[in-house]
């Protein structure tokens, strides 16, 4: 009787594990199954370079009509040679623009617009103490208050077309690291604002999916510690004799830039992985709710973020070279 006990336990497990590896095979699949977009309407926005400027060549080439939001003349006069519909030049911080382009896009999609990828994001690294609160805000502006807004107004035209939006968030909407406050709180603000609209479209059939890249070769993140010397001498011109500058000095940015430019150079890789994601997210039978784009998201970012919060500090902490100037306690 125990044998038969043994053996009908064994052959349970077994059944078990079949189908578990039958539902991931077959949900694999499903997966991979693409949709045909040609002569489906497509708006990206933050086409002048990195992740937009390849979305853009790979949804036309799958026959896709897309509209590429660009802020630089040259970079809507290079998405119109790529294959663009149209290139319309878009300042996201302009409310009226953002409304303008909306109604440019639903005449010109006839009402049924299948994707809208937020693309365009802003960054203006430092640490707290050298941030000047207007940079929060200008952050915030590009990467949740634009998406946003232009969600809303276009929510008919993609309810008509059954489509999908997709949000490119970051890493630091799941982690948030040190001397990046502004963009990691509009990132962390994005990813609560998708789970609503997530929720809130399911009840018409629209997808929206968050990619999440970690650092990719791209102009908005190559600059990035050079890029702290912007907040540092903005701050430095509205508080010259504050207490921030005796812990953050001229000659610490100096040293802190200097050794982290060449570890950013390290760790970057090519903007195909994000790329392939957002593409796959607009034109999958089947989209995912969250893309982990790049190798780093996959394991260190992944572990810090389910990891122990402690874990996660200590880690991030020793990010910091060269520490900060800390007076000795008295």
């Amino acid at each position: 009787m125990l044998n038969g006990l043994l053996l009908g336990t064994g052959v349970a497990a077994w059944a078990l594990v079949t189908l578990a590896l039958l539902g991931r095979t077959l949900g694999a699949l499903r997966r991979r199954a693409r949709l045909d977009i040609g002569g489906r309407w497509v708006v990206v926005t933050g086409c002048d370079s990195g992740f937009g400027q390849g979305v853009v060549d790979q949804l036309v080439a799958r026959g896709a009509l897309v509209v590429a939001c660009c802020f630089t003349e040259q970079g809507a006069a290079a998405a119109l040679t790529a294959g663009a519909r149209l290139a319309p030049r878009l300042d996201l911080t302009d409310d009226d623009a953002v409304v303008a382009a909306a109604e440019q896009v639903t005449e010109a999609c006839g009402g049924d617009l299948w994707g809208l990828v937020h693309n365009a994001g802003a960054v203006l690294p430092g640490f707290v103490d050298y941030q000047p609160i207007d940079f929060y805000r200008r952050v915030m502006d590009v990467n949740l208050f634009a998406p946003v807004l232009l969600t809303q107004k276009l929510l008919p035209a993609l309810r008509s077309a059954r489509g999908r939006v997709v949000l490119v968030s970051s890493v630091d909407g799941l982690v948030s690291l040190p001397g990046n406050a502004p963009y990691d709180a509009s990132k962390f603000a994005v990813e609560a604002y998708a789970d609503a609209l997530r929720v809130e479209l399911s009840f018409w059939g629209l997808e929206v999916s968050v990619v999440n890249p970690s650092t990719m070769r791209t102009p908005l993140a190559m600059t990035f510690f050079d890029a702290h010397r912007t907040a540092w001498n903005e701050m430095e011109r509205l508080d010259p004799d504050g207490e921030w500058k005796t812990h953050y000095p001229a000659e610490w940015l100096d040293e802190y830039v200097d050794t982290n430019r060449g570890n950013l150079e390290r760790i970057a890789q090519d903007p195909r992985h994000a790329i392939h994601d957002i593409v796959h997210a607009v034109t999958a039978a089947r989209p995912r709710h969250r893309y982990l784009s790049g190798t780093l998201a996959k394991t260190l970012f992944y572990a810090l973020w389910v990891g122990p919060e402690g874990w996660s500090t200590r880690f991030k902490r020793a990010t910091i070279r060269p520490v900060p100037r800390v007076e000795p306690r008295s």
